[in-house]
């Protein structure tokens, strides 16, 4: 559980939808990856009817979506069928508003209906965040209030029981669009292929994706893009793969990935997700998976998003985070939270825990409560007053009532984890090493210390005039008393260290 402040996390949000890119109706194919259709594929114009189309297709059948907006279609796919976008074809699932009238100081947009699915927490200061509809003036978001009394520029407020929004930004000569569909692609059925589209404006619930095949096996979705979504941009399960998609701006995450085994995040770009001000102490950011066995993030470009970058949580077993640049998120770069084997390595990480969060939180790399890991080969630059690798324990309860019987206990074990041969470079004064706050008598109270963890090989750049500080259990030290405690007997420190911010 992280701890920070909510100004920090709305400043944050707020830079977040400043960094949106602009798509526009007569441009919408400005980031949209080439795919060519195969020659067998049924070709869908922007006026036709995808689903209508997919029931009377066959299971494994393919199917060419052309260039154009498609809107408010909303996809059941049968198993095996295949969707391939043509260069500049994207699925929106807003409908646009063209009729307003004044009220006093603000703008009415009357006859909404959309019911939406509340779930999660949200930052205080954006209390309405988990109502899931999306309101955009020329393609950008703006901020759903809970009162009237909150409106101003760039906020709305959706007045569910008249089926009004107010607003106070003056509509007139713009595209105004409000979320009116839930997915764009939903269903149980296995081995989907979507590849080459844009898919927007979706108003799913948080930790549902637009693209929601998590309950269905073996969904590939590739060289796509998935930006304004109200929850996650997309969400897979067992054997799925997101791979070479453009991922960013979405209202909650970007991606999900929970309760099950064998899936692949690879070579994506993740950024600016949780633009409408979820907590991510609750779940928000780039990437999370939780309850999954055998997950792969590699490769991975993932920056400024409000929440971690990379994160497993919740009984996560062989997870590889290997190969990717993670840098500028408001959370930990890296996030291996009350887990169990992992191997995380040859990443880049740079300047993370920009939510500047109390305590030991927010580091590079977090593993917390966790055991197994192997943290090696890792390139960290730590902000100043940053943190770079942590282990942190919190004597953390498995479940109310639950026993990990491997363990023989009721609390997850910060153990057994090997932190060696990275290269961190300190942009001025932080800290690495394993931190604890389990009260005296508690089981975990000396876990960092007596849990089989090790520090040793890394170096450690610092600046002049700078030198980096440590933690082992309940103390704080120096790197001569790191060395004290058995930690990186093999460690360097390197002086007056030169870095690229």
């Amino acid at each position: 559980m992280l701890l920070r402040t909510a100004a920090a996390i709305v400043a944050l949000a707020a830079s977040s939808s400043e960094m949106c890119s602009q798509p526009t109706e007569a441009n919408p194919d400005t980031t949209a990856a080439e795919s060519a259709c195969p020659p067998d594929a049924i070709a869908l114009s922007p006026d036709m009817s995808i689903q209508a189309a997919v029931e009377k297709a066959r299971p494994g059948a393919s199917f060419c979506i052309k260039a154009g907006i498609h809107r408010l279609q909303f996809v059941v796919p049968k198993d095996r069928q295949r969707f391939f976008g043509e260069p500049g074809s994207v699925l929106n699932g807003a409908r646009v508003l063209t009729r307003f009238e004044r009220e006093g100081d603000t703008w009415v947009a009357s006859g909404q209906s959309q019911i939406g699915i509340k779930r999660g927490d949200c930052a205080k200061t954006h209390p309405a965040c988990a109502l899931s509809l999306g309101f955009f003036i020329d393609d950008k978001p703006l901020q759903q209030v809970a009162s009237k009394a909150e409106l101003a520029p760039d906020r709305f407020f959706f007045d569910r029981a008249a089926g009004r929004i107010h607003f106070v930004d003056d509509p007139t000569g713009k595209l105004v669009e409000a979320t009116a569909t839930r997915f764009a692609f939903k269903s149980s059925a296995e081995n989907v292929l979507i590849k080459g589209l844009v898919i927007e404006k979706y108003y799913n619930p948080a930790q549902d994706g637009a693209v929601d095949g998590d309950h269905g096996k073996g969904w590939r979705i590739e060289h796509t893009e998935l930006r304004l979504n109200s929850g996650a941009g997309v969400a897979v399960g067992t054997n799925g793969a997101i791979v070479d998609c453009k991922i960013h701006h979405n209202g909650q995450l970007g991606v999900n990935a929970s309760g099950s085994t064998n899936i692949l995040i690879e070579g994506n770009e993740i950024w600016a997700n949780n633009i409408y001000g979820f907590d991510f102490d609750w779940e928000a950011g780039g990437v999370k998976s939780s309850n999954s066995d055998r997950v792969t993030m590699r490769d991975n470009h993932v920056h400024d998003n409000v929440g971690p970058g990379l994160w497993c949580d919740i009984n996560c077993r062989n997870v590889v985070y290997e190969g990717n640049t993670v840098e500028y998120n408001a959370g930990p770069g890296i996030h291996h939270e009350i887990s169990y084997a992992a191997v995380i390595r040859n990443n880049t990480l740079r300047q993370n825990g920009q939510a500047k969060l109390l305590w030991f939180w927010g580091p590079e790399i977090e593993i917390a409560a966790s055991q197994d890991v192997e943290v090696y080969s890792n390139v960290l630059t730590v902000r100043p007053e940053g943190r770079a690798i942590m282990l942190i324990d919190q004597n953390r309860q498995i479940d109310p009532g639950g026993f990990d019987k491997t363990q023989r206990s009721s609390v997850y074990k910060t153990q057994r984890n090997n932190v060696h041969d990275n290269d961190i470079t300190y942009l001025g004064v932080g800290w690495t090493g394993g931190a604890s706050d389990a009260p005296p008598g508690a089981e975990n109270f000396s876990i960092i210390e007596s849990g089989g963890n090790r520090f040793d090989h890394n170096t450690y750049r610092f600046p002049d005039g700078v030198r980096p500080q440590f933690v082992w259990g309940h103390a704080l030290l120096d790197f001569s008393g790191f060395r004290g405690n058995g930690q990186e007997l093999n460690g360097t420190l390197v002086a007056n260290a030169k870095s690229s911010k």
